[in-house]
């Protein structure tokens, strides 16, 4: 009970804050993704046969960030290929328990001998998505977008939500 009131805390004051998602990405500048026209996904069978968490890697999941990239991509002018594409997308999901250390700057902890900071830890979840853009004549990467937040009590409730967000931020970076 005590772990799952820490838990809590961590995730009201880290959602508290606002949006807390970091975006990146990473692309080769000699590859000009304009000559490119179709993608496909890569094989969900690919993705899961990596030994991933299962919690994760799950059918609804893959339908999800698929359903968003296609999206995304669709606005920047790719079609989905119906067979085999010039680009083909996967994805990857890491999720790991973090603690946050903080020092209160004002509240004293006062005893007979000392008189010292209070400092509190707070452990979260973090995620993070990638999304990897690869050449299929080539096999090498074209583009990766990635984007990492707090997993919070309403991403967990609204997990659509969470993913549309996280795929939208990244596709922000995409050139």
């Amino acid at each position: 009970m005590k772990g799952n009131v820490v838990l809590f805390l961590a995730v009201f004051i880290f959602s508290s804050c606002g949006p807390t998602i970091q975006v990146f990405s990473d692309h080769d500048t000699a590859i000009k993704t304009d000559d490119y026209k179709t993608y496909d996904w890569l094989d969900i069978k690919a993705i899961e046969s990596k030994n991933n968490d299962p919690r994760y890697y799950n059918e609804l999941t893959d339908k999800r960030i698929k359903n968003a990239v296609n999206k995304e991509m669709e606005t920047k002018g790719f079609a989905l290929a119906p067979v085999k594409g010039q680009l083909e997308l996967h994805y990857h999901i890491i999720v790991e328990d973090k603690t946050s250390v903080s020092t209160e700057p004002v509240g004293f902890i006062y005893s007979p001998y000392f008189e010292r900071k209070r400092t509190n830890l707070y452990q979260y979840r973090e995620g993070t998505l990638i999304i990897d853009i690869m050449d299929v004549k080539t096999n090498q990467l074209v583009w990766r977008g990635w984007g990492t937040d707090v997993i919070s009590a309403k991403t967990l409730k609204k997990p659509e939500e969470a993913i549309n967000e996280a795929v939208n931020a990244i596709f922000k970076k995409f050139p």
